[in-house]
């Protein structure tokens, strides 16, 4: 595998990541989700104006392997780690965990010392393996539809 380095999100990168997004939920989520549930949750004409506002409201780290865009997390700085996303051919080769830990050392440096996050069914195995546990099963409702979340979290301490 080619060198990985994270990069903080520019207002360019915009469609790459929605791309990412989408095709990591309607392509990982079939599993978990109905069809009806992945197009609420990712449809197929996304409001980039919501996107880029929520992007802009929070840290997003990028992976790029070369010039591409593999991979995507944000993190609101006070312990939410928010829109953690691989790109499908680019799962199970520790993408995900180069982000995770990327957050858990801003968080640490910011005084943080408990993470939090709302993981999809694709996504809780994951952040169990990263050491967070279910606080909470939640169902969101989006575009009239019902998808099951975990309200999850974690106790994070600084490494010496």
């Amino acid at each position: 595998m080619n060198t990985i380095h994270l990069r903080p999100y520019r207002p360019s990168d915009l469609n790459n990541i929605i791309q990412i997004f989408t095709e990591a939920v309607h392509q990982l989520g079939i599993k978990y989700y109905s069809p009806a549930q992945l197009s609420a949750w990712a449809p197929s004409e996304p409001d980039l104006q919501r996107w880029g506002d929520r992007l802009e409201s929070m840290v997003v780290l990028v992976a790029e392997q070369g010039e591409t865009i593999i991979g995507f997390i944000g993190y609101n700085g006070a312990g939410l780690v928010d829109l953690l996303f691989v790109h499908p051919a680019f799962t199970r080769l520790g993408i995900a965990t180069i982000l995770m830990q990327a957050v858990e050392q801003l968080a640490i440096a910011d005084g943080v010392r408990e993470l939090e996050t709302k993981a999809s069914m694709v996504a809780r195995p994951f952040f169990e393996s990263r050491g967070f546990v279910v606080i909470a099963e939640e169902t969101v409702t989006i575009g009239g539809e019902n998808l099951r979340r975990f309200a999850m979290g974690k106790t994070i301490e600084p490494t010496h």
